[in-house]
């Protein structure tokens, strides 16, 4: 599998602006990019890097896959159709490819998906983790023993540049035992 994450940033960023692309996104583009051949694994608004962003990650088989809904793409009216609404929306876009990571296999997000098309699940989390380069071995290794035992349901990092950078998606919610309030932190 191969992941295109993409993230907006919408202007004027503002809770409507963002009510507008989730209506847009849900009537045009999730139609046309499964006519396209992608899947639409998750999506999210956050406003951890500027307000009113939304990020979106596609899915493919392969790269191939992905080469080919690139070339469908530049010959589909719909799509074109759809850029012009996005450049309105959210001039401010950027991209990167995403690999999983082997631990939590694809196909965990895919009975997430097909369990939340049923009955939605609700509360998703989303963590963002940079792993000690010397460290990323130990890492998945831990992962791997124990992600079966975690509420995670995918696992990616970038596959160029920040390849330490861990983004695991969550299903929630979590439990507050896995917290310690900061009153007991001094008694350690």
């Amino acid at each position: 599998m191969i992941y295109l994450e993409e993230t907006f940033s919408l202007a004027p960023a503002s809770p409507e602006t963002l009510d507008t692309f989730i209506e847009f996104a849900q009537n045009q583009f999730v139609s046309v990019v499964q006519h396209l051949g992608a899947r639409l694994a998750a999506a999210w608004s956050s406003n951890a890097e500027l307000f009113a962003q939304v990020t979106q990650v596609l899915e493919f088989d392969d790269i191939e896959a992905l080469k080919t809904f690139r070339m469908k793409t530049s010959q589909n009216s719909d799509w074109g159709r759809y850029l012009a609404k996005l450049e309105e929306l959210a001039p401010q876009r950027r991209s990167r490819l995403l690999e999983p990571l082997r631990p939590v296999p694809p196909a965990t997000l895919h009975g997430v998906i097909a369990e939340s098309q049923k009955s939605p699940l609700g509360t998703y989390f989303l963590a963002v983790l940079e792993v000690a380069a010397d460290n990323m071995e130990n890492f998945m290794a831990e992962l791997k023993e124990r992600f079966q035992s975690l509420p995670i349901v995918a696992s990616w990092r970038p596959v160029a540049f920040k390849r330490n950078q861990i983004i695991d998606l969550w299903k929630g919610p979590l439990t507050q035992s896995a917290y310690q309030p900061a009153d007991d932190w001094s008694k350690e």
